[in-house]
């Protein structure tokens, strides 16, 4: 068994996202929009491509933002987040599989409340025990679809996201706000660091608010 602190297990990894043949993603969401008010497509330069997206952002026209996709890999956080992941409906998830994958050393996620206070020991003990007696069902001949059903959620998983612009900056806007729970903020606040990297136009505004201005 492995317990991570917090979210000092977390890795985030931007492993695809919708690049045009010419330019970059910001490019292919503001040549995108100008076509609505244009005879025919047109090739705008650094400076349009600025403009046309902080318009679109202010005039609420966010459709066009849907034109860009973005693939997330991420590991290290636990089931409770993966759970709140996928209330965020417009998105595609590929999550691992404790019904086909055998958990022979299990990690699990604890929070820093927890590490930190006087349930530390017995919240432990709990996860040892519980893994112990999944690895003894298996061993068994307990299905892992039905052994599984004592790993607490806690446990720690991997899963695929991928999401539009225009809905992932949604999910930022929710998730990286001090509002939301601290597991999934943090998940939030890296996925945004990696989509602002490849289109600082698009994300600009938030990266400022939730990373750059946080206080």
């Amino acid at each position: 068994m492995e317990v991570c602190e917090g979210s000092h297990c977390l890795k985030v990894e931007l492993i695809a996202y919708s690049l045009p043949s010419e330019g970059d993603v910001d490019k292919l969401i503001a040549e995108s929009g100008a076509i609505s008010h244009a005879p025919h497509f047109r090739m705008l330069d650094e400076k349009r491509v600025r403009h046309l997206i902080d318009l679109l952002r202010r005039l609420g026209h966010e459709s066009v933002f849907e034109h860009a996709c973005f693939t997330f890999r991420v590991e290290g956080i636990s089931r409770v987040t993966s759970h709140q992941l996928v209330r965020h409906r417009l998105a595609s998830y590929t999550q691992q599989s404790q019904r086909y994958v055998k958990l022979k050393n299990p990690k699990f996620i604890m929070p820093e409340s927890v590490a930190n206070s006087e349930f530390q020991d017995e919240f432990l003990y709990i996860l040892e025990k519980s893994s112990q007696l999944y690895r003894k069902m298996v061993e068994n001949g307990i299905r892992k679809e039905d052994a599984r059903f004592v790993l607490p959620q806690g446990i720690e998983t991997k899963i695929v996201i991928t999401m539009n612009g225009r809905e992932l900056r949604h999910f930022f806007k929710l998730r990286c706000s001090k509002e939301a729970q601290w597991e999934i903020r943090n998940l939030a606040k890296e996925m945004l660091k990696k989509a602002y990297h490849v289109a600082p136009i698009l994300f600009e505004d938030l990266y400022q608010e939730f990373i750059e201005n946080e206080g």
